[in-house]
């Protein structure tokens, strides 16, 4: 028995290392292993961890996450597109394809519908290597299922209104529903839409985990589509794939669902709306849906489908986060004015200071300014003052949405700041239609900016000198070890569509110093686009290993795209680069003059 035992265990083992092979990222999107334990208790592992604690096994030095695993029966593989698929009917495909000399790929299998489903119970444990040890919370396999035993609220639930949850109960909300990061990721984007249109953010976000598989994208539809509300095309015939819209960026993915819902309340949309936002507007019920029952046999053919969405609004409302003190940038005291020289606009980052042609609001507005823009005031009336703009242009703003700065000390002085060029050494990065190698864009860049930081008195620590390999982890230890004031990390984008193109800085809202690197990113971004005048692709959050770890306000520039012939040539050009680095200097400066 106890030989029979260590046989099976190896063949456990082996069966495992072959399924990480085949499993392999590249090859398929299998994103966790399930497994039970002998006393029926289904346990989920997550791929990566999974395979990072396999190797640490192998090594001698491991963390007992692959230890765990291996204690127990393997029972499903989660694919990203298939759902929950039964591991022994893995197994005998895998089995049967060596016996025919043929290679089997997990990835075709998935999709081409014949691998068999595992049935799985309503709830399971994840299973996660987190402080130094294995820890187990609950989730659900099929989180937006309403049971039946679920009350929907008696009054109707309306779309439009002020948000009744929180961006960090909406990420908490999915991190505990096993949600993929794009989904995670993207809840700020939703919540500042919500900001801008008045449609419930938690409304639509539920949506999006609801129709995209908590943003596994399981339904057939390519995550690449940046779809998070199913949306039709124009002319589509049919509900499969290619009848599916696909945009750009997640964050046009985001806007797109904002203006499909603009359609069944009767908003405006936001900017230029899809095709079928045209078709929804000439249904007859068009501008008229109100509630969230009302959804139900439209937006999808369902008559239940408000149900769905009732539910999960009740986890998400009812989703407990962690309270925590944070500094609100902002945030100032009542001062006098009339004798300061320069101000900085103060106001949210959903929101613009309209600089205006005379002292009050009846007079025209000439220019939209976003907050950070420095101003030098020239004169005063009242709470209104006099002000010259960065581009020159002059006009009045209101005192209110302002605050005083000094620019007479330097705000360098002290602080540390770490550059880091992104890619380098055997990792080129993006590599641009005629060459261009973004390792070597963004070291030039980077050395430009370290000279004009040094000058101004600032310490520079690079995260690599010269073309040299960088891991992401030495990056941030980099970083971190110095007690950096800020890190700044330089990449150029690529796309496969060769017309995508502009500049996009992004920060991490999973950071304890998110508010703060918010901030800094809309500081870079803006000086970026008012230097390089490429198209403005906004201020995003991404959780970025470089910016997920850093122990310090951080943001990454995607200054163009190298995949773009037109934007190719132009960060070929010295004079770009050192506008680049000129626009990350004062960029740089605008955070470091709020935030010292």
């Amino acid at each position: 028995m106890l030989k029979k035992n260590k046989t099976m265990a190896a063949l456990l083992v082996v069966t495992t290392v072959l399924l990480f092979l085949v499993a392999s990222p590249v090859l398929a999107a299998v994103t966790g292993f399930v497994a039970v334990d002998e006393g029926g208790i289904y346990y989920k592992y997550p791929y990566d961890e999974l395979l990072d604690s396999y190797a640490l096994n192998i090594l001698g030095e491991g963390n007992g996450l692959y230890e765990d695993y291996a204690k127990k029966e393997v029972y499903a593989l989660k694919d990203d597109q298939s759902g929950y698929i039964c591991y022994q009917d893995v197994l005998d495909r895998f089995a049967e394809a060596v016996t025919m000399g043929e290679k089997f790929n997990l990835n075709r299998y998935t999709e081409s519908g014949e691998a068999g489903k595992a049935e799985m119970p309503q709830e399971i444990k994840l299973a996660r290597f987190n402080d130094g040890s294995v820890v187990y919370s609950s989730i659900k396999t099929t989180p937006d299922n309403p049971p039946p035993d679920f009350d929907p609220p008696r009054t109707k639930t309306p779309i439009v209104g002020a948000a009744g949850a929180t961006v960090e109960q909406a990420q908490k909300w999915a991190e505990k529903n096993d949600a993929h990061q794009r989904l995670i990721d993207i809840a700020p984007e939703y919540w500042s839409f919500g900001e801008k249109t008045g449609i419930r953010p938690e409304v639509l976000f539920v949506q999006a985990a609801h129709l995209t598989d908590f943003g596994h994208y399981s339904n057939g539809i390519s995550p690449e589509y940046n779809n998070w509300a199913g949306i039709l095309k124009k002319d589509a015939k049919g509900d499969d794939a290619d009848g599916h819209e696909s945009f750009d960026t997640p964050e046009e993915g985001v806007r797109a669902h904002f203006n499909h819902m603009a359609a069944y309340v009767g908003l405006k949309p936001i900017g230029e709306p899809h095709g079928r936002y045209q078709v929804i507007t000439e249904q007859s019920w068009a501008g008229a849906v109100i509630n969230i029952d009302e959804l139900s046999g439209k937006w999808v053919s369902s008559e239940d489908y408000h149900l769905h969405i009732l539910y999960l609004l009740s986890q998400i409302k009812n989703t407990e986060v962690e309270d925590k003190e944070e500094e609100k940038p902002g945030e100032t005291e009542d001062r006098d004015l009339a004798e300061v020289k320069h101000v900085a606009v103060d106001v949210s980052e959903v929101t613009v200071l309209h600089l205006r042609s005379g002292p009050s609001t009846d007079h025209d507005i000439l220019d939209r300014l976003v907050r950070g823009t420095v101003l030098e005031v020239v004169d005063s009336e009242g709470k209104w003052l006099k002000v010259i703009t960065p581009k020159g242009k002059e006009g009045w703003v209101h005192g209110d949405y302002v605050r005083p700065i000094d620019l007479t000390k330097n705000p360098f002085k002290g602080k540390k700041v770490v550059i880091d060029p992104g890619h380098g050494g055997i990792d080129s990065g993006a590599i641009g239609i005629t060459g261009l190698l973004e390792k070597e864009l963004t070291l030039d860049v980077g050395e430009r900016l370290q000279k004009m930081l040094e000058d101004a008195g600032a310490t520079v620590i690079m995260t690599r000198e010269g073309d040299r390999s960088t891991s992401n982890r030495t990056r941030v230890e980099v970083a971190n070890d110095a007690k950096a004031d800020v890190f700044v990390s330089i990449h150029a984008n690529a796309y496969s569509n060769p017309d995508s193109n502009g500049t996009e800085t992004f920060y991490c809202s999973q950071n304890s110093n998110r508010d703060f690197s918010k901030y800094l990113a809309q500081q870079l971004q803006r000086e970026l686009i008012t230097e390089l005048g490429l198209r403005d692709r906004g201020v995003k959050t991404r959780s970025f290993y470089v910016l997920k770890e850093t122990e310090m306000p951080s943001a990454l520039v995607e200054l163009a795209f190298l995949t773009n012939k037109d934007e190719e040539a132009l960060l070929k050009k010295p004079e770009t680069r050192a506008a680049s680095a000129e626009a990350l200097f004062r960029g740089l400066e605008a955070y470091l003059r709020k935030h010292r």
